[in-house]
């Protein structure tokens, strides 16, 4: 069976726009959904930073193309009364700890982290805010805790870092959305935002191909994208 590998970052806005797209296409596929962290924020930086009139511009024009609203909690962060840490690293390991505790759930788990921060305006490497959001999944403080402190968590976060990094190659951006089809060869689908149309056409031209000489776009990048350097995400 053709499964999914989605890289995303829970701080990435244009992950956050593409959501709802990647919700529809789990649903109308069923394909198996691998999720893996990237590392959009590769050191630790405050959200005022991003509190600028032009970043203030590409919140606005990002709502007005994906059709997703950013909540009123997430500008005050970009205040420097309210400003919190940005740490993908982090969110990475949060993200492993969720897949330990509660496997199966990792889409849904990065969406809601995403809407944490995104529509709520909550810090969400604090253990409380955390703590709170997992707790939808039956996981308790403690055990959050406990996963988070765990060797075996890190160094699944650290794997899956450098997996990501690995099979994004020369076009690190977010999102990215791949079909794994049963050939093994992995097809682009998604290289940032895109609406879920101009997905699905490809995922179907993917499924209909076979063979290593047969893409999908894999490198056509969207304008609507973050990379590592910044550049989309302004």
């Amino acid at each position: 069976m053709p499964s999914f590998i989605y890289i995303t970052d829970v701080f990435c806005p244009w992950c956050f726009g593409f959501a709802p797209v990647m919700q529809e296409l789990a649903e109308e596929y069923r394909f198996p959904v691998r999720v893996l962290c990237g590392e959009l924020v590769d050191e630790p930086t405050p959200t005022s930073k991003m509190g600028t009139p032009t970043l203030l511009a590409f919140f606005e024009r990002l709502s007005s193309t994906t059709g997703r609203e950013i909540g009123k909690g997430f500008f005050e962060l970009l205040t420097p009364e309210k400003s919190v840490l940005m740490d993908s690293r982090r969110s990475a390991g949060l993200m492993a700890a969720l897949k330990k505790l509660a496997p199966g759930n990792a889409l849904e788990q990065m969406e809601r982290f995403q809407d944490v921060f995104y529509v709520e305006g909550r810090d969400v490497l604090d253990p409380a805010v955390q703590a709170d959001a997992a707790s939808r999944w039956g996981v308790d403080a403690p055990a959050l805790a406990g996963a988070l402190a765990s060797e075996g968590v890190r160094s699944k976060a650290e794997k899956e870092l450098e997996e990501a990094e690995e099979i994004l190659g020369d076009f690190v951006v977010y999102p990215s959305l791949f079909v794994k089809t049963d050939d093994g060869t992995l097809h682009a689908v998604a290289r940032g935002y895109a609406p879920y149309a101009e997905v699905k056409a490809k995922i179907e031209k993917a499924l209909a191909c076979s063979g290593p000489d047969c893409e999908a776009g894999q490198s056509e990048v969207s304008a609507n994208a973050c990379g590592l350097d910044g550049k989309g995400c302004c």
